[in-house]
């Protein structure tokens, strides 16, 4: 599967998983086997996409993680260890990351943005250092996202290939 089907696929996994949606007002309606009865106020667990399209249609607020700060936050811990070690994220960071950022007024987007970036592209660098001189561990993959780990493969396979290419046995 190629990395942007596979994105594709996990971001599907996150909108089908369960999010908190506060209705904003007296509901009943049964859409596609999901059947919902609420009161105003009350707080319901449905899929995201459901509660994406309550919000968006002023029938409810979801609860999502603040992850503004949980980038802010990575930032900084990313800025703190190693060189050759890289911090935990949650596998959907990015997913969730950009769904917060599609919110955001265009002011608060790039600076939110410039964040992003920052924390990428010193990600990026470790990833490539680490493809490039070690296999993909259980504890590393534990702390990778579901793109970082398709980059890290990417990046370990075509390292590979390099080298066997400079010795001479690249079609072997």
């Amino acid at each position: 599967m190629d990395m942007k089907t596979s994105e594709k696929v996990h971001e599907i996994g996150y909108l089908l998983k369960d999010a908190k949606i506060i209705v904003n007002q007296d509901l009943n309606f049964d859409v596609a086997g999901i059947k919902v009865e609420s009161k105003q106020g009350e707080m319901m667990n449905l899929p995201r996409w459901v509660g994406q399209i309550l919000e968006e249609n002023g029938l409810g607020d979801l609860d999502s993680p603040d992850m503004i700060t949980e980038l802010k936050q990575a930032l900084s811990k990313e800025k703190m260890i190693g060189e050759y070690q890289v911090s935990t994220l949650m596998p959907d960071f990015y997913i969730k990351l950009r769904a917060s950022m599609k919110k955001l007024d265009r002011h608060d987007f790039d600076n939110v943005e410039s964040v992003l970036l920052e924390l990428f592209r010193m990600r990026r660098g470790k990833i490539v250092k680490l493809a490039d001189s070690s296999k993909l561990t259980a504890e590393l993959n534990s702390k990778l996202t579901v793109e970082e780990k398709m980059f890290f493969e990417s990046i370990s396979e075509n390292s590979k290939q390099f080298e066997r290419q400079i010795r001479g046995d690249a079609d072997e």
